[in-house]
């Protein structure tokens, strides 16, 4: 609650003032930029304060990793077998990581207060960013523990294997973080979110897992780069979408 305090008053009049009306002041070109940059700031303070969904990815990574670490154990996998594993464990950590943005803001009470202190567009994008920042997170996390447990092949292309690791992340945070704002309210949230999501999903894993193949077997660009422009696009389209949207969704 404290957090949201920074967050720029939306009121036409001056903050804590009760004077009277007046046409409100038209706003520099960079104005939007502070709201979002407050928003992004509360949920980075959130995060490092309460720390629940480190927790969280903490648990799902460790989890997927160890149990597939026990079946697997000793076996040197292939570069097909390696690009499922990892797009499970993707699936398995990000969903409960992403679609967390607005559940937390409605568990903790402080949906209308955020609404009031922010334009939904700052809100939204600055969701977003936040679900990139942790996803990446999640993802380098995840790569880094199923190595520890498993026989991973080293990415022959390790800047294109990074590239699809962001680009696959910001599919992720597009769809989840717009499906998040619309379950918030609902009484089974933890069972909806997954299955709205998924059909979403389908087109990042379709492009994804060839994507991550194509890293770990090739180390050139030319088979690589058309699926990174696939991948950037549909998260861009979803993006767009759901800032569109947002406002309607936000205020239902």
């Amino acid at each position: 609650m404290g957090a949201l305090q920074s967050l720029p008053c939306r009121s036409e009049q001056p903050c804590g003032s009760a004077g009277t009306s007046a046409a409100p002041a038209a706003e520099p070109p960079r104005a939007g930029i502070r709201p979002f940059l407050a928003v992004l700031g509360k949920e980075l303070r959130g995060e490092y304060r309460q720390r629940v969904g480190l927790a969280i990815v903490l648990l799902s990574v460790v989890a997927v990793g160890f149990i597939l670490g026990l079946a697997l154990q000793g076996v040197q996998l292939s570069e097909e077998l390696s690009a499922a594993l990892l797009w499970l464990l993707f699936f398995f950590s990000l969903n409960p990581a992403l679609g967390r943005s607005f559940v937390a803001e409605k568990d903790r009470g402080t949906s209308a207060l955020l609404h009031t202190l922010a334009p939904p567009g700052a809100i939204y994008w600055g969701k977003v960013a936040m679900n990139i920042i942790s996803g990446s997170m999640t993802a380098a996390l995840g790569y880094a523990v199923l190595g520890t447990f498993l026989w991973l092949p080293a990415p022959r292309n390790p800047l294109g294997f990074a590239a699809v690791l962001i680009a696959s992340v910001s599919g992720f945070a597009a769809a989840l973080t717009l499906l998040s704002a619309l379950v918030a309210a609902a009484r089974h949230r933890g069972l909806l979110l997954p299955l709205i999501g998924f059909p979403l999903l389908i087109p990042v894993f379709v492009v994804g897992i060839p994507a991550t193949l194509r890293a770990l077997s090739h180390s050139g660009w030319e088979d690589l780069l058309p699926l990174l422009q696939l991948m950037f696009a549909y998260g861009g389209v979803l993006s767009v979408l759901g800032f569109w949207l947002f406002d309607w969704v936000w205020r239902e």
